[in-house]
C-alpha cells in the first residue's frame, strides 16, 4: 500500500531574527537522509506568518538550493494580498519548487461561492502546480469538499490538497467526493496520528510536523504500509500517539518543536545544535526542553 510523509520543516533563526542556514541546511538533510519523503517549508510550523517576504524569498531559494530535488520540495505562499501570492508562487515555481500550498483568506470568512472565485483566480496566473491548505483552527472556517472539487475540475494544477483537521470526517469526505472523480488528486492529513487513517481510508498520507522530530520512527511507519507489514503500523500508530503530548505542552507547540531535536539522543543527530533555536516574533520564546525521555521515541 502506497503512503507519503512529508515534513513541514521548522525554520531555524539567529538571535538577531535572520535566517541560520547552516542549521536549516543541517535539518534538511537530516530529514532527507532519514527517509521523508518530501518537504514544505513556510508552512505552519515554519512561522512564515511572522517573516518578512524578502525573509520568505531568501528560505524559498535556499530550500530549493539544498533540497535540490532530492524529494518533493513545496513552498507555503499564503499571503493576505492576493498579488503577493501569484508573484511568490511563481518566483519559487520558476527557481524549480515542485509546487506550492496555499491558504484560504484568513481574516474574513469566505463561503463556498468566495473561495471558488479566489483559488480559481490564483490558479489561473500561477503557472505551476498548487496544493489547497485547510486549516480551520486557524482560518475559522473550512473549505467544503464540493468547492475542492469543482476547482479541481477547472484547474488541473489544483493538484492536491493539506487537511489539517483533528478528526477525520472532512477528510474522509474530501476523499469521497473528490477522489471518486480525479484520483490522481493527493489528499494529505495534517495531524500526525491521522495518517494511517487517511492511507486506509484512500488518502495519500500527512504533511506533519512530528517527523521535524522523529523523521526516522515516521520514514519506518511508511516503510510498514508499502511492505504491508500490519506489526509495524501498528507500533507506527502507538508510538505516534505517545508522541502526539508534544503538542500540549505550551500554545503554540512551534518553540517545542525547535527544542526537541536537540534533546540528547543517540538516535539523533543534533540537526539544530545544543541548544533550543530562537522563534521568530510574534512567537513565544522557546520553553524548557521538554520533559519525555529520549528512550519513549523508539519503537
Amino acid at each position: 500500500m502506497n503512503a507519503a510523509y512529508l515534513t513541514p520543516a521548522i525554520t531555524l533563526f539567529n538571535e538577531d531574527g535572520t535566517l541560520d542556514l547552516a542549521s536549516q541546511e543541517r535539518l534538511f538533510n537530516n530529514l532527507i537522509d532519514q527517509g521523508v519523503d518530501g518537504i514544505l517549508v513556510e508552512g505552519s510550523s515554519s512561522e512564515f506568518f511572522a517573516m518578512p517576504m524578502n525573509q520568505r524569498r531568501e528560505m524559498a531559494k535556499f530550500a530549493i538550493e539544498t533540497v535540490n530535488r532530492r524529494v518533493k520540495l513545496i513552498i507555503g505562499t499564503s499571503h493576505m494580498v492576493a498579488d503577493e501570492i501569484v508573484n511568490f508562487s511563481n518566483f519559487c515555481l520558476d527557481a524549480g519548487a515542485d509546487a506550492v500550498m496555499i491558504l484560504p483568506p484568513y481574516y474574513f470568512h469566505f463561503g463556498p461561492s468566495a473561495l471558488l472565485q479566489y483559488y480559481d483566480r490564483l490558479a489561473e496566473q500561477i503557472h505551476g502546480d498548487i496544493y489547497i491548505y485547510n486549516f480551520p483552527d486557524n482560518t475559522g472556517y473550512t473549505i467544503p469538499p464540493e468547492t475542492v472539487l469543482a476547482l479541481a475540475k477547472m484547474h488541473p494544477n489544483i493538484v492536491g490538497m493539506k487537511d489539517t483537521v483533528p478528526g477525520m470526517d472532512h477528510t474522509r469526505e474530501l476523499i469521497k467526493v473528490v477522489k471518486s472523480q480525479i484520483p490522481q488528486f493527493e489528499i494529505y492529513s495534517g495531524f500526525d496520528d491521522n495518517f494511517a487513517h487517511n492511507v486506509l481510508s484512500g488518502g495519500n498520507g500527512c504533511i506533519v510536523a512530528l517527523s521535524n522530530v522523529v523523521p526516522e520512527i515516521c520514514a519506518a511507519w511508511v516503510r510498514a504500509f508499502r511492505e504491508n507489514d500490519l506489526a509495524g503500523i501498528a507500533r507506527g500508530q502507538q508510538t505516534i500517539d505517545h508522541l502526539m503530548d508534544l503538542y500540549a505542552i505550551r500554545d503554540p507547540f512551534l518553540p517545542v518543536l525547535k527544542a526537541a531535536p536537540s534533546c540528547p539522543s543517540s538516535r539523533r543527530p543534533a540537526a539544530c545544535g545544543a541548544s533550543p533555536p530562537p522563534v521568530r516574533a510574534p512567537s513565544p520564546c522557546p520553553a524548557p526542553r521538554w520533559k519525555m525521555t529520549p528512550e519513549s521515541w523508539s519503537c
